[in-house]
């Protein structure tokens, strides 16, 4: 079996939860901004 320091798991669970987030940030702007803006693609 596997052994997993907690930090290694806080680490990697840290790194899940940002990365939804992040996900979750960029599908409620897409929701709000529905005017096509290639300025607000790009940035």
């Amino acid at each position: 079996m596997y052994e997993f320091d907690v930090s290694t798991l806080l680490v990697a669970f840290g790194l899940t939860v940002f990365a939804g987030l992040g996900t979750g940030v960029g599908s409620v702007m897409g929701f709000f901004f529905k005017k096509f803006n290639p300025r607000f693609l790009a940035a």
